[in-house]
């Protein structure tokens, strides 16, 4: 079972599920604004659209280790 990450800053949420999810990071990060935009949970929406363009943002920034 794997544990939840659910962090307040955006930036600490995107580097935990990129070292969790790899390159399915930013498709996770989607998949839970989408989750968050049908429950009508706004504040979960701007999270995870926030996350997703941290991913965005440290991917070109990032050096590559693989």
């Amino acid at each position: 079972m794997e544990a939840p990450i659910s962090a307040h800053d955006p930036v600490q949420t995107a580097r935990a599920l990129m070292d969790r999810y790899g390159l399915r990071a930013a498709a996770v990060a989607e998949q839970r604004a989408a989750e968050a935009q049908v429950a009508g949970e706004v504040a979960q929406l701007d999270h995870w659209r926030s996350v997703a363009s941290a991913i965005s943002e440290l991917r070109r920034t990032r050096p590559t280790t693989h």
